[in-house]
């Protein structure tokens, strides 16, 4: 495989892991969709983009840490055992170091949209304007869920919104990605 596709694999790797993360659809109580899936694809593709990125490999450690703790949860799910809400330490330390993935991950990967697209494209501004809608909104999920518990088992409709908000917001972090592997694919003169 030449180095052309496989940063063409890598970029889309990026973009499918976060269907992994963000779209939750169950059979029973387990994900077909598990979100440990979507951190070892992180990992494997900073794999191949951290030669031209460098901070990206700050970044693979957080994917095994994250990507074991998604599959220990997963594998707790088959049992119908629920990992996270019993230790609200642990709760907060995995959803600080995902708060930092994304906002490292996107900020890398805006600034390697700057090398690889057309002029006047401005791929890497909506790259950094959509990293911070998913890191605001992210949180804002987070302080709702840790300071009141019981608003997303009693209302539906809260719940509903944050999943709608949270699927646009993936949707349109996905299509950023896309389009930057379509980028890097078009560009003629890309940088070794």
């Amino acid at each position: 495989m030449t180095e052309r596709q496989s940063y063409y694999r890598a970029f889309s790797r990026m973009a499918w892991g976060y269907l992994f993360l963000f779209f939750d659809i169950n059979l029973g109580p387990v994900s077909i969709l598990p979100r440990f899936v979507g951190f070892l694809m992180f990992f494997a593709a900073i794999h191949v983009l951290a030669p031209k990125q460098r901070s990206l490999t700050l970044l693979r450690p957080l994917c095994l840490l994250l990507a074991a703790y998604y599959l220990v949860h997963w594998i707790h799910c088959w049992f119908g055992i629920r990992v996270d809400g019993h230790f609200l330490f642990l709760d907060l330390l995995v959803a600080a170091v995902e708060l930092y993935f994304h906002f490292q991950l996107l900020t890398d990967l805006a600034d390697l949209a700057q090398l690889y697209q057309p002029s006047g494209k401005n791929l890497d501004q909506t790259i950094l304007n959509r990293r911070t809608v998913l890191v605001l909104l992210t949180t804002l999920g987070n302080l709702l869920t840790f300071l009141f518990p019981n608003l997303w088992k009693n209302s539906l409709l809260s719940l509903g919104l944050l999943a709608f908000l949270s699927f646009l917001v993936a949707l349109f972090v996905m299509t950023a990605l896309f389009s930057l592997r379509r980028c890097y694919w078009e560009a003629t003169d890309a940088p070794s």
